[in-house]
């Protein structure tokens, strides 16, 4: 028998300040608790769609983000979301750290953020439907 994973368990994300990002992930992209957090604690664990989010407190948080071989920014990850458009203009008023809205065709809407510890990650709307493309 050979091992198969089933799906992702834990994304796991170091930050400086866990109050700090909990209320941007909380506040901005609308991300609830998987577990109970009490202020002091040292990792929070947010709930995306049944895989956890772990924003876990560090002292040193490295650099997480990439360029691919045209020397394109690329997310470390990724969250979907309803409705992009809503939500890029939400973000936009919020002053949080985005890039413009993008569109590729068969790939559909999506924009990258930058978190409080500098992470990069973006949201993208689904797949298109056929006709809307």
């Amino acid at each position: 028998m050979s091992v198969q994973v089933k799906n992702y368990a834990v994304v796991s994300l170091p930050v400086r300040n866990l109050a700090v990002s909990l209320r941007w992930y909380q506040e901005l992209l609308g991300i609830p608790f998987t577990f109970d957090y009490t202020e002091g604690d040292t990792e929070a664990w947010l709930n995306v769609g049944g895989v956890g989010l772990g924003l876990i407190l560090c002292p040193d948080v490295p650099k997480m983000d990439f360029t691919n071989s045209r020397g394109e920014l690329q997310p470390i990850i990724s969250l979907q979301v309803d409705n992009i458009h809503e939500a890029y203009e939400e973000l936009k008023k919020k002053d949080a750290d985005i890039q413009e809205l993008v569109y590729k065709p068969s790939g559909g809407y999506s924009f990258i953020f930058r978190d409080p510890d500098g992470h990069v990650g973006n949201l993208w709307g689904g797949w298109p439907q056929e006709g809307n493309e």
